[in-house]
């Protein structure tokens, strides 16, 4: 490694030329959901605007949807999907392969994304010349801050401010188009009315809105506009949404591949949908999104894009946003979400532009 202590790290950045060139492979770790790892992607954008488009980036991430996702996108090279972070690395197969893989071929810039320490051993056994973020640097968060803010400042001073600053998060996928229950050249719009621990026995459904106001929302899009509705979600979530299929104009996603997820999500009219990683998926692919908060701040985990059109819409609550605290393991009624009306969901639908 260039840096073995913080203090020589930080002395680096501050002689060090942001506008580098010639910057060949570079090594990303942030391992989290869908959504995480979708609010990771602008570090790609700030890294091919400060060395250009040919940059080889590789991404460790979680198996299953970050991995799949990433290894469609264009602009990733290679995808290590890891799980049990914690397992050592002389026992873990995939970490293996990746301190292999560096051995043979060192990083020119290795980036730690995590804000925990799950990941900081990736210093000691990955060969790379240059090293961001823990352990030598520790983001700190801010509940007036964005999270994908927090996570710029971790490389903003290697890869430039301006860099930086104009990366947002993004897909480009190598996508073949897949069959839909409508036409592709129809207009319609998808809403996702599920969320990851829906299906979790005595989960409480924090971020969920009434079903019954979102049948009155599609009742209002089938009567007012005649749009066709698709409704995204897991197989699993298909019997617990089951009701909103009955409203006519409806069709189902559910059980339905990423791939074909991603499909609807391009063409779409818009997304409307809870704080999930679809809605961020949907930001990513520049699909217009109608973001549903309760007990989650926006400020920190809402759609992350400049140039697509979105709306956050809240009940404005007093209590609101309460996500962490012990008045959200207390709450017995989730009035942030209730109080919601369908109609006020309906108009900001009217009222999103297109991208």
């Amino acid at each position: 490694l260039r840096w073995k202590t913080r203090s020589s790290y930080l002395n680096f950045l501050e002689n060090a030329d942001t506008q580098q060139t010639g910057l060949a492979r570079v090594l990303v770790i942030r391992i989290g959901r869908l959504g995480d790892t979708i609010l990771a992607t602008p570090v790609i954008e700030a890294l091919q605007r400060s060395f250009g488009a040919d940059v080889l980036i590789d991404f460790v991430t979680s198996p299953g949807a970050s991995a799949f996702i990433l290894g469609l996108d264009e602009r990733v090279h290679r995808v290590f999907a890891v799980s049990h972070r914690r397992v050592p690395w002389r026992i873990h197969s995939v970490k293996r392969e990746i301190e292999q893989r560096s051995r043979e071929n060192p990083y020119d810039l290795m980036i730690n994304l995590e804000c925990g320490d799950e990941c900081d051993d990736f210093i000691k056994f990955v060969h790379c010349h240059q090293f961001c973020g823990r352990p030598l640097i520790e983001p700190m968060h801010r509940r007036d801050r964005h999270c994908v803010d927090t996570e710029k400042t971790i490389y903003a001073d290697l890869l430039g401010v301006e860099a930086t600053d104009a990366a947002e998060t993004s897909l480009q996928l190598d996508l073949d188009p897949q069959p839909l229950p409508v036409p592709l050249s129809e207009d319609y719009i998808v809403i996702n009315p599920g969320f990851s621990g829906l299906q979790r026995k005595a989960y409480r459904c924090h971020r969920a809105w009434p079903e019954a106001h979102w049948v009155e929302l599609i009742e209002l899009l089938e009567r007012d506009t005649g749009i066709p509705v698709l409704i995204n979600g897991t197989s699993d979530e298909e019997q617990h949404f089951s009701s909103l299929l009955q409203v006519p104009g409806t069709h189902s996603l559910f059980g339905s591949s990423l791939q074909q997820l991603a499909t609807a999500l391009t063409h779409a009219r818009c997304l409307v949908s809870v704080d999930t990683g679809t809605m961020h998926l949907a930001a990513a692919l520049c699909t217009p999104v109608v973001a549903l908060f309760g007990p989650g701040n926006p400020l920190l985990t809402g759609p992350y894009s400049r140039h697509v059109s979105h709306r956050i819409l809240t009940s404005g609550v007093d209590c609101q946003p309460c996500v962490g605290t012990a008045e959200q393991k207390t709450c017995n009624f989730n009035r942030c979400m209730s109080e919601l009306e369908p109609e006020q969901v309906f108009h900001a639908i009217q009222q999103t532009g297109q991208c």
